[in-house]
This record gives C-alpha cells, sequence and structure tokens, in this order.
C-alpha cells in the first residue's frame, strides 16, 4: 500500500489563454498548503410515491473552490499577481476582465487539475520572526485527473522574510511594525451556470483592498492621524540583493485602531485596520505589486 504524504507532492501553475483553455504547465510553486475541493450540487426531488425514503437523485451543477497558501520569494511566479489584479506585468494593478489559471497539484498516488481558476482573495502576510506568505481563495470551473509533471525549482530561491521589510507609512520609514496583512478582494461571481453543468463564467466584480498592522506603540504620528481620520499611504518594500517585492497602497483611511494594555509586563502595541480607496478612476490605483526578479 502506498501512504500519501505531504512532502511529496508538488503545485504547477499556468495562466490561460481564456477561462479553462487549460495548457501545459509552465512553472512549478512550492507552496504550505492547498484545499481545493470539488462539489456536486446534487437534485433530490420530493416526489410522493408511497414511501419514506428518498426516491432518485440526479447529478448537479459542479463547482470548485479552495485556498492555495505558498510563501513568496524573490523568484516568485508572476502568474498569480497578473490573475489576482489584471496586469501582465509589473507593476501589477487591477484590470478587467481578470485572467484564470490552471492548477495541478500532484498527491503522489494521483493528480488532478483545476481549470478556470480564478482568484476572488489574495491576501499577503508577514510577522516578525516569519517569512512573507501569499494566501489565495480560489473559484474555478472544473477538476479532472492528470498526469504528474516533473517539477523544476529554482536553486536557493528562499523565502523573503519579514526582517527584510522596510514598511513606509505616510511616505515615512517605520521599523516598529511587527505584522501586516493586505487582501484583495476581487468579489467574483460565482453562480453562472445556465444550462451547463459547469460554470459558464466566473467574472470578477467589484476590486476591494483592506489591511491590517500591528506596530510598537512608540510615538504620536500615526494615532494622531487616525484621530484626526486624515488620508494615509502603506507601502512594505521586502528586498534581497538586487531582487525585490512591494506592496504600495497610495490612499488609505484607518478604520479602527486598538491600543490595549494587556497586563503590567506586555508591550503596548496598536493595530490600524484600514481600507484603501481611489479619488481619481483615470489615474489612481487602490493597490500596487512591483516585483522585480532581475
Amino acid at each position: 500500500m502506498t501512504v500519501a504524504v505531504g512532502f511529496e507532492g508538488h503545485l504547477g501553475i499556468r495562466k490561460e489563454g481564456s477561462l479553462a483553455s487549460g495548457g501545459a504547465i509552465d512553472n512549478w510553486q512550492p507552496f504550505n498548503s492547498e484545499s481545493l475541493e470539488l462539489s456536486y450540487n446534487n437534485v433530490y426531488s420530493d416526489r410522493i410515491q408511497s414511501t419514506a425514503e428518498q426516491v432518485g437523485g440526479q447529478r448537479g451543477n459542479e463547482i470548485v473552490t479552495g485556498n492555495i497558501t505558498f510563501p513568496v520569494s524573490p523568484q516568485n511566479p508572476s502568474q498569480w499577481w497578473e490573475c489576482g489584479l489584471g496586469q501582465s506585468a509589473s507593476p501589477y494593478y487591477v484590470e478587467r476582465p481578470l485572467g484564470s489559471l490552471m492548477l495541478q497539484i500532484d498527491k503522489e498516488v494521483g493528480c488532478i487539475q483545476a481549470s478556470g481558476c480564478m482568484i476572488n482573495t489574495m491576501t499577503f502576510s508577514s510577522s516578525q520572526g516569519g517569512e512573507l506568505a501569499c494566501s489565495v481563495d480560489i473559484e474555478a470551473v472544473g477538476m479532472a485527473s492528470c498526469t504528474a509533471g516533473s517539477p523544476t525549482y529554482t536553486a536557493s530561491d528562499a523565502p523573503y522574510l519579514h526582517q527584510e521589510a522596510t514598511f513606509r507609512l505616510n511616505g515615512t520609514a517605520d521599523t516598529s511594525v511587527t505584522a501586516f496583512s493586505v487582501s484583495a478582494a476581487n468579489n467574483v461571481g460565482t453562480d453562472l451556470f445556465g444550462t451547463n453543468r459547469v460554470r459558464l463564467d466566473i467574472p470578477a466584480g467589484k476590486l476591494v483592498v483592506t489591511g491590517s498592522f500591528t506596530k510598537l506603540f512608540d510615538d504620536l504620528t500615526e494615532r494622531d492621524a487616525f484621530l484626526a481620520a486624515t488620508v494615509r499611504s502603506f507601502q512594505v518594500d521586502f528586498a534581497r540583493n538586487t531582487k525585490s517585492f512591494t506592496i504600495y497602497c497610495p490612499k488609505i483611511r484607518y478604520n479602527t485602531k486598538p491600543a490595549n494594555i494587556g497586563g503590567q509586563s506586555e508591550f503596548i502595541m496598536e493595530t490600524y485596520n484600514w481600507t484603501g480607496f481611489i479619488e481619481n478612476v483615470t489615474t489612481e490605483h487602490s493597490i500596487r505589486i512591483s516585483g522585480d526578479v532581475t
């Protein structure tokens, strides 16, 4: 008996030419976890036929949903940012329609392909002592068995570390940020079937950018900005040698800011929860991602 163990798996990705068009895998992504799942919305009718049993069941629509979490590294495949925001080159920012991915996951005793994978939400995060990670929530068209490929990875391509980050709050560097998170939600439509068994389309809706960061309560700059309800900006730059990765939100507004005293020996930390926005629809973007892998 072959026992499948997680460390023997691998993940291949490809940006599709059109929704669920498939094609050959052209990149490989080290990852931490995945939860892609195929579900059938089967139809069970309430027919009265002189019995207390369920009479008949028919195969219904198919949906594929799930999450993939992976570390972000200097040589990370750019297909994620292209299909998560829309642009095909750095800097990546919102553009419609969004492209789709094909994902191939080998689980040792079997390999599956999920096609027409649309990124519903893409979340970046890191905290002191840890790595930069990206978590993507996916809504897809279909899933099928496939033949596992042979993955190739770039040697020494380690994930970015929180300690390699430079945080800029309204343009000013701040070294006391202990954790951050930024999410771009595409709010995709998930219930378009028509007469198809699988989804006809998974169109992206309104982009909503939210985030948070936690920092040591060591000055009054951000607190005063919160109390005055002023517009700020958020930027984090990860850099290693000549390579870099940047997340930039030019206009944000703080929503909440707890700075609680949890005990007499604890550091006083303040956490800012915020929403990104634009004012000029022709020149501004609520989030931009830049990646320099040269």
